[in-house]
């Protein structure tokens, strides 16, 4: 007889980003977590833990021998949830998490906790991603879905579906131009500065990246491999890839660099074709702006003298030595990347899942189907079940 797999009394999970930082939380939920954590806990003085009052923070140690230092509290005590607050080491970390572990707490990754306490399935994916966001401004998008943006629209379009289908044809339609952005609020966008050789990319990736990245000097053919940087331009997050020059080489590396280049460039999102304007444009650039209709031209040394009318290409003017131009080009490249940035608070599917959804939803409303268009909707918000793994560094 085949028997459901047994519930922990108790779940742990850190929440902060791994890697060094001063202080470090973990969180412990389910039906013992109280008792778990107070076996564990040693109070510097006064009552155990389990006896706390829920809110009152309590100081102790946690862990094998000394242990460390923590501060500890009941957040609920029912459901029970506690959390402990350790120094952000990784040998110290590893002590309290043992310790709890030690207790009957088994280990989660931290979307098995964004699970356990997120209305929906849109809710919870939004909170894990919210913990990957590179900027501010994607940070305050993925919030206002994990706060209910997305899911409300979902919402309103479902009371809507019987009598007013047209509204949720429009409705849907403007998911999907909003998933152009959303897609992108975790990974950002991709964009190559290309061509001839010593034209200045390189110094032009430092001077957007605002550091000095990329080796620049005067010999032709310096850069071979890519050299990427990520970075922000009015609040989106880009990498930004610095390839050879587009020549005929027969050193077999530089052209091997080249190779690379082109493909990267398929890649792309966005194009940079950079010239330089204190020198006549050759065959090489007018060939290069030819078969570049989607670039962005940008006419770099703009503090030379001009050897041709960068209006004549409809090229942005910068001085990457001296960094005239810079901040209108960042302007201009956001742009183009997101031409159409979805309005504060608007709902944004942000998962390829929420876009296979809706796309069903949206075929289901053109073959006059309210029933299959509700049910792809509806399990854009069924919760998720808590079926996380647990960490590989779990016993």
């Amino acid at each position: 007889m085949s028997h459901a797999p047994r519930s922990p009394a108790a779940r742990v999970c850190v929440l902060t980003p791994e890697g060094r930082g001063a202080i470090a939380v973990v969180r412990v939920w389910g039906p013992q977590a109280v008792d778990v954590a107070s076996r564990a806990f040693r109070p510097v003085q006064g009552v155990s833990l389990a006896e706390s009052t829920p809110g009152r923070l309590r100081f102790g140690r946690v862990g094998a021998d000394l242990g460390d230092e923590v501060v500890a509290v009941v957040v609920n005590a029912s459901p029970p949830e506690v959390e402990i607050h350790c120094h952000g080491g990784s040998a110290a970390l590893a002590l309290v998490v043992s310790a709890l572990e030690h207790e009957g707490a088994e280990r989660r990754q931290p979307v098995a906790w964004i699970r356990h306490t997120s209305r929906s399935a849109v809710a919870a994916e939004a909170d894990v991603d919210l913990m990957r966001a590179q900027t501010t401004h994607t940070a305050e998008m993925l919030l206002e879905q994990a706060q209910g943006a997305f899911e409300s629209e979902i919402q309103s379009c479902l009371e809507q579906l019987e009598t007013d289908p047209r509204f949720c044809v429009e409705s849907v339609e403007s998911w999907l131009r909003r998933a152009e952005v959303g897609l992108r609020l975790v990974s950002g966008w991709r964009v190559v500065l290309s061509g001839r050789p010593n034209v200045g990319k390189s110094r032009l990736l430092n001077a957007l990246a605002g550091y000095e990245r990329a080796i620049v000097a005067p010999t032709p053919g310096t850069t071979r491999d890519i050299v990427t940087v990520r970075t922000a331009l009015e609040g989106w997050p880009v990498e930004l890839a610095d390839t050879a020059g587009l020549r005929s080489s027969d050193d077999l590396i530089e052209a091997s660099g080249i190779a690379l280049a082109r493909a990267r460039q398929e890649e792309a999102d966005l194009i940079l074709l950079v010239l330089d304007r204190s020198e006549p444009l050759t065959d090489s650039d007018r060939r290069l702006i030819a078969s570049s209709e989607r670039a962005l031209i940008v006419a770099n040394k703009c503090d030379f003298p001009a050897a041709w009318d960068a209006a004549q290409t409809k090229a942005l003017t910068v001085s990457a030595e001296r960094g005239a131009g810079i901040e209108a080009l960042g302007a201009a490249i956001a742009r183009r990347l997101v031409p159409d940035p979805p309005p504060p608070g608007a709902g944004v599917p942000f998962r390829p899942r929420h876009v296979r959804q809706l796309r069903l939803a949206l075929q289901a409303l053109e073959a006059s189907d309210p029933s299959a268009a509700g049910q792809a909707l509806r399990e854009l918000l069924a919760p998720l079940p808590d079926r996380t793994p647990r960490s590989p560094n779990s016993r």
